[in-house]
């Protein structure tokens, strides 16, 4: 499957929690200080996806949507997934849109709000962001005020 940054096709952060929730099969939902979160599966291209999506306290809008597994031959924007390392991922993102801040576990794309989370040096699962954040390192990233974070945690991709 090719997911894109605007999500996973047939689900995206602009769909409402509700709806959401009710197209997964659901593994686990919880309601964690005044909002809910969801973990379901879901079939698509054949494949049946885990993927775990976040209410947004405030909003009550979706704050992420996570894909929790990948398949062989999955793709992100036409990118081959799990078959190069992190920073070679990297490199390719920054060929059709932003330059992407790594960090250990995770390739952050904040102009795209996108984060692609890392196993041994692999992408290994993608979230998407909604336009709602709550956690100051996120709006430190997505705002690209990145002169906020860390240096010692965060650095950029360099070619």
């Amino acid at each position: 499957m090719d997911f894109t940054k605007s999500g996973i096709p047939g689900f995206s952060v602009s769909d409402s929690f509700a709806d959401v929730k009710q197209r997964l099969d659901i593994v686990r939902a919880g309601n964690d200080f005044g909002f809910e979160s969801v973990m379901g599966y879901f079939e698509l291209g054949g494949n049946r996806y885990l993927m775990g999506a976040t209410q947004n306290p405030v909003t009550y809008d979706i704050d992420s949507v996570e894909l929790r597994e990948l398949f062989k031959g999955d793709t992100f924007e036409g990118i081959a997934l799990g078959e190069m390392s992190a920073q070679e991922f990297a490199g390719e993102l920054v060929k059709i849109g932003s330059v992407p801040i790594m960090e250990i576990e995770m390739v952050w794309w904040p102009v795209e709000r996108v984060s692609f989370f890392l196993y041994e040096d692999v992408p290994s699962a993608i979230g998407w962001w909604g336009k709602d954040l709550t956690n100051d390192e996120l709006k430190a990233i997505f705002s690209g005020r990145i002169e906020d974070l860390d240096p010692n945690v965060y650095h950029f991709y360099k070619p």
